[in-house]
């Protein structure tokens, strides 16, 4: 006889208010929904919840109610952890692609967006809200407690010259670069930015600036031509495992 086994994934909810042992906390709105209707959760049924300051805890539903759920937390299970040291500063593709890059790099790990508008940008007007919403989920989905920044829209001009009040170093991606990325040298005690290109890659001209530039550094991922998100992603696995 062969029995069918029901696994139950496990359900984070991330909770801007106080966590502690002991304190009951209330569920509505949206996240009420995701609990009572789609994932179809009872008294009794086990909650993680989570934020940056206090860390994870474990809890349970005491009582559900037509509009809203009654959590009571029984113990933490994991403290803050340090932030991720790289930001992601791109140029935005269109939506779905956009989508794409922002859920990805959110559960790879990351520090910060930052978008910033070059001369062949696909995507200038971003919502950001509606980005906010898919980096929550892809934390809570992820095992991850920091909630990274996304940033307003910022002109090519304006970004780089705000790096030269900075303490930190942009590694940008330049497929006529001859630096390799096991050749790049990486100090992560500080922080780093990776600049990733639109579409149709930076113009002449602000390669020129890039290059010229000190705090700017360029690599290749390789000869073939990939699309924003594709490289995106790809710099960010190899720029976490320098810090693993």
């Amino acid at each position: 006889m062969r029995y069918k086994i029901k696994l139950m994934s496990k359900i984070r909810l991330f909770c801007d208010e106080s966590l502690e042992e002991k304190k009951e906390i209330h569920i509505d709105g949206d996240n009420f929904h995701y609990l009572s209707n789609v994932m179809r959760c009872n008294i009794g049924t086990t909650i993680f919840l989570f934020n940056e300051k206090d860390g994870e805890f474990e809890s349970k539903i005491l009582k559900k109610m037509k509009k809203n759920i009654i959590l009571i937390i029984y113990k933490r299970i994991q403290y803050q952890k340090l932030k991720n040291t790289f930001h992601l500063a791109f140029c935005a593709p269109k939506s779905n692609k956009l989508d794409t890059l922002i859920q990805k790099c959110t559960e790879i790990g990351v520090n910060s967006f930052i978008p910033v508008i070059s001369d062949h940008t696909e995507n200038r007007k971003l919502n950001i809200n509606r980005l906010k919403k898919i980096i929550k989920e892809a934390v809570e989905q992820s095992n991850q407690i920091h909630i990274p920044d996304i940033y307003k829209p910022i002109s090519f001009k304006n970004f780089v010259n705000n790096i030269e009040e900075k303490d930190c170093m942009v590694f940008f991606a330049d497929i006529q670069s001859n630096i390799s990325f096991p050749k790049l040298k990486i100090d992560n005690t500080n922080s780093n930015i990776i600049f990733i290109g639109p579409e149709g890659d930076f113009s002449v001209n602000e390669l020129n600036i890039l290059r010229k530039k000190n705090k700017f550094v360029s690599f290749t991922l390789g000869k073939r031509i990939l699309r924003s998100e594709t490289a995106a992603i790809s710099s960010l696995v190899l720029f976490n495992s320098t810090q693993d």
